[in-house]
C-alpha cells in the first residue's frame, strides 16, 4: 500500500520503534545504523527496515559517506503534519465555541 503526505508521516510515526529511531537521529547529526543499533534494543536489520519506512515517508534522508550510510531528519513532512494538526485543533476549537454558545443560550 502506497502512502503519501501527512498519512505517510503519521503512519511512520505510529510505530514506537520508528518514533525512537527518529528521536535518536534528531538528537544526533548524521547518525549511522551502527550508532542506532548501539542506542536501541533491536537488530541492525530491524533498524534498516524501519529506516526504509521513515525514508519512504520523507522523514529521514540517508547519505553515503564512505562505507556508511548516515541519516538526518528532514523537517518538511513534520512541519506539514504540524500544520495539519493545528488546522484540526482550530476546527475543534470553533466547534466547541459554538457548542458553548448554544448551551449558554439554552440556559438563559
Amino acid at each position: 500500500m502506497s502512502r503519501s503526505g501527512t498519512v505517510a508521516t503519521f503512519w511512520a510515526l505510529s510505530d514506537p520503534v520508528r518514533h525512537d529511531i527518529l528521536e535518536q537521529i534528531a538528537t544526533g547529526s548524521n547518525v549511522t545504523v551502527t550508532q542506532l543499533a548501539d542506542a536501541l534494543p533491536i537488530t541492525r536489520q530491524a533498524i534498516a527496515r524501519h529506516l526504509k519506512t521513515l525514508e519512504d515517508a520523507g522523514l529521514v534522508a540517508g547519505e553515503r559517506q564512505g562505507r556508511e550510510q548516515r541519516y538526518r531528519v528532514d523537517p518538511v513532512p513534520l512541519d506539514a503534519a504540524g500544520r495539519w494538526l493545528h488546522s484540526r485543533a482550530a476546527a475543534w476549537d470553533r466547534t466547541l465555541e459554538r457548542l458553548a454558545r448554544y448551551v449558554e443560550a439554552d440556559n438563559d
